[in-house]
């Protein structure tokens, strides 16, 4: 009776040395890929820091930021868009309380430093209200016009109908006169 062997990677020394050597490499690019994320996560910690807020500024919220850079959270997030007319506008404003305006990536532009009042009644909102997301979409004869809001909110209170209507009605005030500044 003969027996047939089969060859195995342990009879086999050529296919065992191969597979040793993609191992290591592999655990190479492991380490060196664990290596990366962790200086990443220190590099993004050590530029937060160094970004402290000026003093009256919005407190900087616990949640993840919507967008942005990664070290400055936005707190208040505000766009309207109006396909009929072709118009869009964004409003966001960070942690820092210094809003940015743009025409939704279409070259404009524009940074404005809230007021006291404006920078107190968004403490307030923050403060006071859970986060909210608001979408809406609008259909007119013309087109359809979205509204959308965010407000990163450290509160225990949900937001209602009328205080989301506030907030859309400060946002649209902010855009109205930062837009038309120079």
């Amino acid at each position: 009776m003969k027996t047939n062997k089969k060859h195995t990677t342990r009879n086999n020394p050529k296919q065992s040395k191969k597979e040793k050597n993609s191992s290591g490499t592999m655990k190479i690019f492991y380490v060196v890929m664990l290596l990366l994320i962790a200086s990443s996560s220190l590099i993004r910690v050590a530029g937060a820091s160094r970004h402290t807020p000026q003093s009256g500024a919005i407190p900087t919220p616990q949640v993840s930021p919507v967008g942005g850079n990664g070290t400055v959270a936005r707190v208040f997030v505000f766009r309207k868009e109006d396909s009929g007319s072709g118009i869009c506008e964004d409003l966001a404003i960070p942690a820092t309380g210094d809003a940015v305006y743009s025409n939704c990536g279409n070259g404009v532009e524009k940074q404005y430093t809230l007021s006291d009042s404006e920078r107190g009644r968004l403490q307030d909102w923050i403060g006071q209200f859970q986060p909210v997301n608001y979408d809406h979409t609008d259909k007119t004869r013309t087109g359809d016009v979205t509204t959308q809001l965010y407000l990163n909110g450290q509160g225990s209170r949900r937001a209602g109908d009328a205080d989301t209507q506030h907030m859309i009605d400060f946002a649209t005030a902010l855009v109205a006169e930062i837009a038309v500044k120079p």
